[in-house]
This record gives structure tokens, sequence and C-alpha cells, in this order.
């Protein structure tokens, strides 16, 4: 036993930063165009349709090319969950990059 009457195995959990936590404030107009109020269904029905858009082009990539793009499109999946408009931009990043869709993509 610890000299003040306790355990003493675990220290006490430090006080959280002035009682909240600093969030990202949502830019008010993205150049992209797309919804950006995340609170709107609208946001995430578009963010979802871009994401699905972004891994039929990645499918279509070579096989060298491909597996890292679709580890990037997960930490952008995940990064959803977190800061959904910081997600956006970055999707809309790799979509930037991704070559255009194609008319038939390889069968694997």
């Amino acid at each position: 036993m610890a000299a003040d009457g306790g355990t003493g195995r675990h220290r006490p959990h430090p006080p959280p930063h002035g009682g909240h936590r600093r969030l990202r404030a949502a830019a008010q107009v993205v150049a992209s165009g797309h919804p950006v109020e995340p609170e709107s269904p609208e946001f995430y029905s578009d963010l979802a349709r871009r994401l699905r858009d972004a891994h039929r082009r990645a499918n279509a990539l070579p096989e060298g090319v491909r597996i890292p793009v679709i580890r990037r499109l997960l930490t952008v999946t995940e990064a959803v969950k977190r800061d959904p408009v910081r997600a956006s931009e970055r999707l809309d990043k790799m979509l930037e990059e991704l070559p255009p869709q194609v008319e038939k993509p390889p069968t694997r």
C-alpha cells in the first residue's frame, strides 16, 4: 500500500485540455463544388459516390500500382469517421491523380 492509503499502482489521469477538444472548422466553400455541410445527408451520399468511383478507377490500375492506391483509399475511408470534410478534400486530390474511368475494367 502507498503512504496515502491508496494502492499506489496508477497515477491519476491528467485533466482534459480545458475540457474541450479542438475541432477543425468546416470550410464553407470547397473549390470542387461538392456539398460541405457534414450534417447533411447529401454530403455523405456524395462522398460515398465518389469513394465508389475512386475504387472502380483504382481497380482498373495495374496490380503494382493498384494495391498502394487502394490502401490510400482505405485510409481516406477511415478518416471520414474522424474528419469528414478533410477526408473529402483528400479524396478530391486522389481523384485528380487517378486516371479517368475506363470503359471495361479488367477482370481478375
